[in-house]
């Protein structure tokens, strides 16, 4: 979850001080999620998802949701 988290973050060109700004949670927090060090709260998770864009379940698990079909 940290590398993807990071990554996620890199990516967007988003700052852990800015990140904790949305999550209203310290920039030490933000930099320990993105360490592995703790793991943000399913809050931060779903914020994280939705500003940046992603599916929460890939950004927690790594894998894709897929949609369950019906026969």
């Amino acid at each position: 979850m940290a590398a993807r988290l990071d990554r996620a973050l890199q990516k967007a060109n988003v700052s852990s001080a800015k990140a904790a700004g949305w999550l209203d949670v310290s920039e030490h927090d933000v930099q320990f999620w993105r360490r592995g060090i703790t793991v943000p709260p399913l809050a931060a998770f779903n914020r994280i998802a939705k500003v940046l864009d992603l599916d929460v379940h890939w950004l927690c698990t790594g894998q894709a949701q897929h949609a369950a079909t019906v026969n």
